[in-house]
């Protein structure tokens, strides 16, 4: 789906975020991204959702540097929807992987216990870092 059709859906609306806000939201994906890669010895559930919402915040720095932000309903799946329209290969199969990792961590937060394993969380961790890093990049081009 487009950014337009997006927009025409409701499901995001134009943004003029600042420096500061944007710069925020990098500094909680990194953040997060560090307090998971800390947790996987720990609690696997937890490395894997606060991993996910590094991935997210990193895709809302992006999504507000471009204009963006998502409108109050599905904001997790409105976020991955625009990424997904705005992002090159090979990072629009990680966002697809992503958009899944969002539908279990839901289930881990809300639903079960242990349900992540260690192969999972590993996977998350490493995508995201991988993402996070590219996502830097593209806000220190523009």
């Amino acid at each position: 789906m487009s950014t337009e059709e997006l927009v025409q859906k409701g499901s995001i609306h134009p943004f003029e975020a600042t420096h500061g806000e944007i710069q925020r939201a990098v500094e909680i994906a990194r953040r997060d991204l560090t307090l998971a890669e800390g947790l996987l010895e720990e609690n696997l559930d937890w490395c894997f959702s606060i991993a996910y919402n590094a991935v997210l915040q990193a895709c809302r720095a992006y999504m507000f540097h471009l204009g963006y932000r998502p409108s109050s309903a599905e904001v997790h799946k409105a976020t991955f929807e625009f990424i997904q329209s705005v992002v090159e290969e090979p990072f629009r199969k990680s966002v697809s992987y992503f958009d899944q990792a969002r539908k279990k961590r839901h289930r881990t937060i809300y639903d079960d216990v242990g349900l992540i394993s260690e192969k999972e969380a590993k996977e998350l961790l490493s995508r995201a870092r991988e993402f996070l890093s590219y996502i830097e990049s593209k806000l220190k081009e523009q």
